[in-house]
């Protein structure tokens, strides 16, 4: 019998079935993969410089003790494919501003900052904003941040149905190129923090996809202070086999031709899925569902054995639950934050290659 998180799960990845069936992926991209198959690791995931364009817009009336700021600066991304650089700088053109929002106290900000990764198909995280984000402002002691990923929210070109629409698809240029600009933005947003604004200490944390994304941050130099995924991993060519969810990406490859066995070769030289943390398991504090049906249980511990059995802290219930253990989450991230050392430069994982 179902738990009732899988059921809930399961009704929200038949719901997503209705909506990704409108319509599939429209180009077929497997033929301009070869920058991205087995790519080293600084040329999918260059090093970026402090932006100097970051344009700050504080809100005219403000209440409590917080404030927050909306942040604009141009997108340093470069896409691999020659081809896609036309959609990128074409249709796609709203994704060449990055968007984000930083919360702080209403009389400055502090050493300390946690950046915020939303999930995939959100039009913008206003919930987490109204409710999760100020707690880990208040409870963990630090300023917090938020960015829009590509395809999302003001990001979404007007083409899209929905919001993130082309984020996952079977057009696999597309998803790269989304991955690493998303990666490239919270990356150029941390290099700012610090170099411009001065902080001393960096995390990232991240929900589904987002939770992902702060995973492959902890895999480039150099990584956040410390990580707090929640509810992902970077399993990708196995999720499209497996989860509900991304039942049409996994349909439009089989329509291009790309049996299942070609899947798992293709994701394999795509890399995500073998990426290696530089950040120390110590560093780390993941946080799974025990019945997630999107981002099983399974390839969580297999990816936590891979990555040397960082913490973890697993929560009840599936990836639609998720809220119901909000509390448990904020109580284990403040533990985990408050018995960190002191901010300084992160140590590398013993393991750690790149």
């Amino acid at each position: 019998m179902l738990t009732i998180g899988e059921a809930v799960d399961r009704a929200v990845g038949f719901a997503s079935i209705l909506l990704h069936g409108l319509r599939g992926a429209h180009e077929n991209t497997l033929g301009d993969l070869g920058p991205y198959l087995d790519a080293p690791l600084e040329t999918v995931f260059p090093r970026p410089v402090a932006p100097r364009d970051v344009r700050r817009r504080r809100p005219r009336i403000a209440f409590g003790p917080r404030i927050t700021e909306t942040l604009r600066w141009t997108s340093q991304h470069v896409p691999l494919c020659p081809h896609y650089r036309t959609r990128h700088a074409g249709e796609y053109r709203r994704n060449l501003r990055v968007t984000g929002r930083w919360i702080h106290p209403r009389e400055g900000q502090r050493r300390r900052a946690l950046i915020y990764v939303h999930g995939w198909l959100e039009p913008g995280p206003f919930v987490e904003e109204a409710v999760m984000l100020p707690r880990f402002h208040d409870e963990l002691g630090v300023d917090v941040l938020h960015v829009q990923l590509p395809f999302h929210g003001s990001r979404n070109p007007k083409s899209a149905l929905f919001h993130g629409e082309f984020f996952w698809s079977a057009d696999l240029v597309r998803t790269m190129e989304a991955v690493r600009q998303s990666v490239l933005d919270v990356r150029t947003l941390m290099a700012w923090l610090r170099e411009v604004q001065g902080y001393e200490e960096i995390g990232v944390t991240g929900i589904s996809l987002g939770g992902g994304l702060t995973m492959a941050l902890a895999c480039v130099d150099p990584p956040p202070d410390y990580i707090l995924p929640i509810i992902g991993h970077l399993k990708l060519g196995e999720a499209v086999e497996e989860a509900p969810i991304l039942w049409r990406m996994r349909s439009d490859l089989e329509r291009f031709g790309i049996d299942r066995a070609q899947r798992t070769e293709l994701f394999r030289r795509l890399g995500l899925g073998t990426l290696k943390p530089k950040l120390a398991p110590e560093r780390q504090l993941w946080f799974p569902a025990t019945d997630d049906v999107y981002i099983t249980a399974a390839l969580v511990k297999q990816q936590w054995e891979e990555w040397g059995r960082p913490p973890i802290e697993w929560i009840p219930g599936g990836h639609m639950t998720f809220p119901l253990s909000l509390g448990q989450v904020i109580a284990k991230a403040k533990a985990f934050h408050d018995a960190l050392p002191p901010p300084g430069r992160v140590s590398a994982s013993p393991g750690s290659s790149g």
